[in-house]
């Protein structure tokens, strides 16, 4: 159960990293960027390791599976005019 409770978390937490990155491109912070964007990539790596822990478990049978986040690269590609660079 911590597992599952800590990928639920960090699917939550890519989602709100790419929120501030779009937050501080919109506030004229684009020096911001590419660090949220990081940090949103870390998060993805995270949730990837926590779901290939639980998939599979017999328990998330009542627990289903948090929706999947779209792919790592998908992080960045809404930001190909600003050239962030990994």
């Amino acid at each position: 159960m911590p597992m599952y409770g800590a990928g639920r978390l960090e699917s939550h937490n890519i989602r709100e990293y790419e929120d501030a990155a779009r937050y501080a491109l919109a506030s004229g912070h684009a020096r911001f960027l590419d660090c949220l964007l990081s940090m949103a990539e870390v998060e993805w790596e995270h949730e990837a390791y926590f779901r290939s822990k639980v998939s599979g478990h017999r328990l998330t049978r009542f627990c289903p599976l948090w929706t999947q986040p779209p792919p790592k690269e998908s992080i960045r590609a809404v930001y190909p005019e600003r050239r962030v660079v990994a």
